[in-house]
């Protein structure tokens, strides 16, 4: 139960988006792997996958049938899709690695991430992720998060915190009709529109929800989590029955 006291009594720290235009004004370099198509990498790469030709031109390829396993391609931020979420801020020491390379480099403001990115963040470190509808996503130390899915024809976003805590910020999403999920180990998170807290860890997993509504589901058995309530999952067993979480403690003028 440790994760889910340390989420409840943690504060929800509030301040604007900022604007990201330029953001993503950067290089994605990608590695090809044995079964990997022009069309496939098309389709999961480019904005725009009937740009292919210029994929190629911007690489200096002239023949497609040279796109090999184990060629490094550069897909310019004109060209690529649009990064799911976009670092906005950064305090101590946090690294990032993307899809399909296992070497780690250091987080920096305005890093885009796209699908299969993961991030970590050490004892101390914190990261802020703004997505494209300006929720946010305050990582917290100690914390490991994957970005699994972006489908703007489904409009859903999927993340995965394999470990740690964050926070989010969630503006809301009702009126175009996608959503947020996040997942952990344990369970999965499903929102529209809400400020919650969310904690994991390989065995268990804790949400407090602040504003709006979380769906948490796990073992087929979803609860509906309102303002003001709580719930906990353990891996391999249904969510809690939301409780109410703790009031925060009155600060008096003695006290400062």
């Amino acid at each position: 139960m440790k994760y889910v006291y340390a989420i409840l009594f943690a504060g929800v720290l509030s301040y604007g988006p900022v604007a990201a235009d330029d953001a993503a004004d950067k290089l994605q370099v990608i590695e090809l792997k044995r079964g990997d198509t022009l069309s496939k990498i098309s389709k999961k790469y480019l904005e725009d996958p009937s740009q292919w030709p210029a994929l190629l031109k911007y690489n200096k390829i002239a023949n497609p049938n040279l796109i090999q396993p184990g060629l490094k391609l550069k897909v310019p931020a004109n060209l690529g899709k649009k990064p799911a979420a976009v670092v906005i801020f950064k305090s101590g020491k946090a690294q990032f690695a993307r899809a399909q390379e296992s070497t780690w480099k250091e987080v920096f403001i305005k890093l885009g991430l796209f699908a299969e990115d993961q991030v970590r963040t050490g004892a101390l470190a914190s990261v802020h992720l703004q997505l494209s509808n300006m929720t946010i996503l305050r990582l917290q130390p100690e914390s490991y998060i994957i970005v699994n899915k972006v489908d703007k024809n489904a409009k859903e976003t999927i993340f995965t915190l394999q470990q740690g805590r964050l926070q989010a910020q969630v503006e809301s999403m009702k009126k175009t009709g996608g959503q947020l999920v996040l997942r952990t180990p344990a369970a999965v998170a499903a929102v529209r529109g809400t400020v919650f807290e969310l904690s994991a860890s390989d065995k268990e997993s804790g949400l407090a929800c602040h504003e709006g509504q979380v769906d948490v589901s796990a073992q087929k058995v979803t609860v509906q989590v309102p303002q003001g309530m709580g719930t906990f999952v353990e891996k391999g067993k249904p969510p809690m029955k939301p409780f109410a979480l703790p009031k925060p403690p009155e600060i008096s003028a003695s006290d400062i």
